[in-house]
């Protein structure tokens, strides 16, 4: 009986050893199956690495691929921005024609003209109308005065502060803004607004002398439009007249004060103011203002014919009209005596002079040189030149006693809006008269 106890308790101690060590065996099992072990062991894995690095290190070194990933996507965005932007600024640009020549934007800009248009030359010139119209002004940190007018200045057309290409030639400025049809293979300006020449196209009794001139800064430019390269500041005045008593009118004062504030294709020769007694006073009234009005080189003097028979600055004569013929007697050039002021008196009509001084009067003249009107008192202001082609013209302000000459002195002190467009001015009490009168 003791015997079969002890065996009892003999196995049983064996079962339960058994038990204990299945039961063992399965708990480590289940833990290596668990997802915190595999974790665990997926970071050991990383952190040994094959490299032979320390875990610090290879922290660092996975945060910079990081950093250098996040660059890398930074700059992609941002030139993929730059180009978008670039293509919106491209395309606004485009939008609003902006074009950029030599640094320089100019909007609206179309391109050249000149020596694209193919123009059928001939009359009338409305027969052409679809052919010949203005492209458009220009948005252009460069501007000249363009002026359009008829008829000695008496009727205008056009006056307009435009836009202009640096160092283009004038066509250009007239294809923009006007509509011009040309002649003679392109260079020759043979209408405008439909205005034509009555002489290019016509024959016979059809055919009459009035056409296009065009002064810069009131002096008759020398070369064709298609040539001349206007400079910023300019004043590109047209007019529409009868030239069959002169083609030659080389100064106009309507521009004032040009020519003495920009001169001439670029080059100003400088000014000089001349008077006679008592008018120095005058004189220095009339520097200042100009100064106000930008004009820098300025110089005064005493009145000597001899300077003003050949020109080399810009002069403004200050004189009651028959002081300035007495101190007028000069050899010319070609040796021959002469009275300066009395020659050009009476040469009137033929060198572009619309004023007479003769029997203590002064005349407003038509372009024939007749005359329409006379002063016991009066005065007047015109311009002349030397010689044709003369690009440095003499200005006279002078009258029929101390009165006279101070009534267009006063005007071109004080008033000038008053000569503005005028080839010539007569000035009485009744007024300023522009000169020459058409009929």
């Amino acid at each position: 009986m003791r015997k079969k106890v002890i065996r009892f308790i003999s196995v049983l101690l064996i079962l339960i050893m058994s038990f204990s060590i299945l039961t063992g065996c399965g708990k480590s099992n289940t833990k290596e199956i668990t997802n915190i072990e595999d974790k665990g062991n997926k970071e050991n894995n990383d952190i040994s690495g094959s490299k032979g690095e320390s875990p610090v290190e290879i922290l660092e070194n996975k945060e910079e691929d990081k950093k250098e990933e996040k660059d890398k996507n930074t700059e992609e965005t941002k030139e993929e921005q730059d180009k978008s932007q670039d293509k919106k600024t491209e395309e606004t640009k485009k939008e609003e024609n902006v074009v950029v020549i030599d640094g320089v934007t100019y909007k609206n800009y179309k391109g050249p003209v000149q020596g694209e248009k193919k123009y059928k030359e001939g009359t009338p010139a409305k027969e052409n109308s679809d052919e010949y119209k203005a492209t458009g002004d220009i948005e252009s940190p460069y501007k000249v005065n363009l002026i359009v007018t008829t008829g000695f200045g008496h009727k205008k057309v056009f006056a307009k502060n435009v836009g202009m290409v640096k160092d283009e030639v004038g066509m250009e400025v007239l294809f923009r803004n006007l509509d011009i049809q040309t002649a003679y293979g392109g260079g020759f300006v043979n209408a405008i607004n439909g205005i034509e020449s009555k002489y290019t196209f016509f024959t016979g009794d059809e055919r009459k002398e009035e056409d296009w001139f065009y002064w810069v800064n009131g002096i008759l430019a020398p070369i064709g439009v298609a040539e001349y390269r206007p400079k910023p500041g300019d004043v590109i005045w047209w007019d529409y007249h009868d030239w069959s008593i002169t083609m030659f009118i080389p100064a106009v004062i309507g521009s004032y004060p040009q020519p003495f504030k920009s001169g001439f294709q670029g080059k100003n020769p400088g000014t000089v103011i001349l008077y006679t007694s008592p008018y120095a006073n005058e004189a220095e009234k009339l520097k200042k203002s100009l100064q106000k009005q930008g004009v820098t080189q300025i110089d005064i003097g005493k009145y000597d014919a001899a300077l003003i028979e050949n020109p080399k600055k810009y002069y403004i004569v200050l004189g009651v009209w028959n002081d300035l013929v007495a101190q007028s007697n000069i050899t010319n050039s070609k040796g021959k005596e002469i009275n300066l002021m009395k020659d050009i008196n009476e040469k009137n009509k033929f060198v572009g002079v619309n004023s007479k001084f003769e029997g203590g009067k002064v005349h407003a003249l038509n372009f024939k040189g007749e005359t329409v009107s006379s002063y016991d008192q009066g005065g007047a202001i015109y311009a002349y030149a030397a010689g044709i082609g003369s690009t440095k013209p003499i200005w006279m302000i002078t009258g029929t006693d101390d009165e006279g000459f101070k009534m267009a002195y006063n005007v071109l002190l004080n008033e000038p809006q008053k000569i503005k467009d005028c080839f010539g001015a007569v000035v009485s009490k009744n007024g300023v008269e522009k000169v020459p009168y058409l009929k």
